[in-house]
């Protein structure tokens, strides 16, 4: 009997409430706006690259540590143009046995082998050397260097910025 009675008293309030939120208007319609909200939208051209596309190829895993400072194709002539931030830089590396390898100053990781090259694709917008590091040993297997825009390139062994 009272289970019946619990019963009734429900379907009393779902009916109330039911009737209820159909005579109430819509929220947007109780507000004090009556403005029309306009949406515009522009039509933005994709910005063109500031700086220069430098495709580079790296081996590691030797006793020296590559450093990857200017255009290959420019490394033999002696105006040899450094990559400066606003550059972009499409970098393959192998490595002499199988490792994974990774760029912690931009959160990337890859695995390089001999016929099977990790492809990074960098774009730098400070000037600073990058490494990259052995994920295994942490050792370093590679450096960047990028220069500022109107920085002078450093001479062979002086250190870099800080």
């Amino acid at each position: 009997m009272a289970a019946r009675r619990l019963l009734i008293v429900l379907l009393v309030l779902v009916g109330v409430s039911t009737l209820v939120a159909a005579l109430v208007p819509p929220r947007s319609l109780r507000e004090s706006s009556t403005e029309a909200t306009e949406r515009t939208e522009t039509d933005a051209a994709p910005s063109a690259p500031i700086g220069n596309h430098f495709p580079v190829t790296i081996k590691v895993g030797g006793k020296t540590v590559p450093v990857v400072a200017c255009p290959p194709a420019k490394q033999r002539s002696a105006g040899c143009e450094p990559i400066r931030v606003g550059d972009r830089l499409t970098l393959t590396v192998t490595s002499r046995r199988p490792a994974e390898l990774e760029i912690p100053s931009f959160g990337l990781i890859g695995f390089a082998a001999p016929n099977a090259p990790a492809i990074f694709e960098l774009a730098f917008d400070s000037a600073a050397d990058y490494g990259i590091r052995f994920t295994d040993t942490g050792k370093v297997a590679a450096r960047i260097q990028v220069l500022a825009a109107g920085a002078k390139p450093r001479a062979r062994g002086e250190p870099g910025p800080a």
